[in-house]
C-alpha cells in the first residue's frame, strides 16, 4: 500500500469493526488513480444479511459485520486495504495487483475463507459473501466509473446466485443494468406477469413455452434450462455464458422423486452434497454436465405431472434465491395449466 497516504495521517476509522470508513478507502483510491498507479477495486457483500437481522436480531448482526471485518482483513493482510462501506458492505482496494490471473487467485482465497464462514456465537449460523471487482486503468480512467463497474461486477454476482466472486469484464458484463430495491420488487411483479403473458399470447403453446424458456434462462441467466421429463429433455436452453455446452436429459428419479409436495419444487445448491447421500452415480451424471447446482420445478395440475423445469448452474455452486424458484415454479404451474386445458402433452409439441 502507498506509504505516503497513510503516513501522518489521523483517518478515520469505524466503530465497529475498526476499519478505515469509506471516506478514507475512497480517498485512497482516487491518489492511486491522482498518481497514475494501477490498482483493483472491490465490494464485498455479506449474503442475506437482512434475513439474519430478522431472525436473530440487530446484536447478532452486529456480531456478524464485526467478526466478517476481521477475517477480511486478515484474509487480504497487506495486499488490500479493507474498509467499511456500510451497512454490510465492505470496500477494498488492491494496490499493484491488476493482472486477471493474480486477481483470480486473490479473490479465491479471500472467497473461501468466507465462504460458510461460522459464527460461533450462534449455532448453525454460517455467513457467505459476493465480491464484485474492477481494475484501473484497464476498466476506467477515474473513480465514479470504476466504482460503477465494481458495482456491475458485485450485482453480477448476487443475480448469479450469491457467494461467488466477479471480476469486471466489459465483454460479459458491459450491458448489465443496475437496479435499486424498488426496482428490483417492480421487475419481479413484472416477471411474473409476464409468464402468462408468453403462454396466453402465443398461437400456439409450443411457441409460448419457447418463448417463455428464453425469456426466463435470459433473466435468471441460468447456465441449462429446459423442461425434463421421464422419455427426454425439451425446450432447453444453454445460457451463452455456461462453462458447459453440454446438456442433455437425466433420466435417474432422484430429483423428481424428491420434489417437495407443498412447494412443488426441489433445488440443490451444490451438487457434491450427492455423496453425502450415497448418489455417487448421479453425481458422476451430473458432473459429466458440468453441472454445479441444480433445480427442478414440477409441471403439475390436478395431480398430473406434466414434467419438471429443470435449470442448472455450471459456473459455481449456486444459492437458489426465493424470488427465482418463485418465478420458476409460477412458471411450471401456468405451463401445467396451459398443457391441461388445451390437452396436451410436452412430448406431443
Amino acid at each position: 500500500m502507498s506509504e505516503d497516504f497513510f503516513k501522518n495521517k489521523d483517518l478515520k476509522t469505524d466503530y465497529l469493526t475498526s476499519l478505515y470508513m469509506r471516506d478514507v478507502a475512497v480517498d485512497y483510491a482516487k491518489s492511486l488513480i491522482e498518481e497514475q498507479k494501477p490498482f483493483s477495486l472491490a465490494l464485498v457483500d455479506i449474503d442475506n444479511f437482512k434475513n439474519v437481522n430478522d431472525n436473530y436480531g440487530h446484536t447478532t448482526g452486529d456480531i456478524v459485520i464485526k467478526k466478517l471485518a476481521a477475517v477480511l482483513k486478515n484474509s487480504f493482510g497487506e495486499r488490500g486495504v479493507v474498509g467499511r462501506f456500510g451497512g454490510d458492505e465492505f470496500i477494498v482496494v488492491i494496490p499493484g495487483i491488476t493482472e486477471y490471473d493474480a486477481v483470480w487467485s486473490l479473490l479465491r482465497e479471500v472467497h473461501k475463507s468466507v465462504d460458510g464462514l461460522q459464527i460461533e456465537e450462534v449455532k448453525n449460523l454460517y455467513l457467505t459473501c459476493t465480491f464484485g471487482l474492477s481494475r484501473f486503468p484497464l476498466d476506467a480512467k477515474n473513480y465514479d466509473s470504476l466504482f460503477e463497474l465494481t458495482d456491475k461486477a458485485l450485482y453480477r454476482g448476487k443475480i448469479k446466485g450469491r457467494n461467488c466472486f466477479i471480476i469486471y469484464l466489459e465483454s460479459k458484463h458491459k450491458n448489465i443494468q443496475l437496479h435499486s430495491g424498488n426496482d428490483t420488487t417492480i421487475s419481479s411483479m413484472q416477471m411474473h406477469t409476464q409468464v402468462f403473458r408468453f403462454l396466453n399470447s402465443a398461437p400456439h403453446i409450443q411457441d409460448g413455452i419457447k418463448d417463455l424458456m428464453l425469456f426466463l434462462g435470459s433473466n435468471l441467466m441460468i447456465d441449462h434450462l429446459g423442461i425434463q421429463t421421464k422419455n427426454g429433455l425439451y425446450f432447453s436452453q444453454v445460457y451463452t455464458l455456461t462453462n458447459s455446452e453440454e446438456f442433455s436429459s437425466i433420466s435417474h428419479p432422484f430429483f423428481m422423486d424428491n420434489v417437495s409436495p407443498a412447494m412443488g419444487v426441489y433445488y440443490l445448491n451444490d451438487v457434491a452434497n450427492l455423496e453425502n447421500i450415497n448418489q455417487t452415480a448421479l453425481l458422476k451424471e451430473c458432473r459429466s454436465q458440468g453441472i454445479k447446482s441444480s433445480l427442478y420445478a414440477v409441471i403439475c395440475y390436478n395431480d398430473e405431472i406434466f414434467g419438471y423445469i429443470r435449470a442448472d448452474s455450471t459456473s459455481t455452486a449456486r444459492i437458489w434465491q426465493y424470488k427465482d424458484m418463485d418465478l420458476l415454479i409460477t412458471a411450471a404451474n401456468a405451463i401445467a395449466m396451459s398443457l391441461h386445458f388445451q390437452n396436451k402433452k410436452i412430448e406431443e409439441l
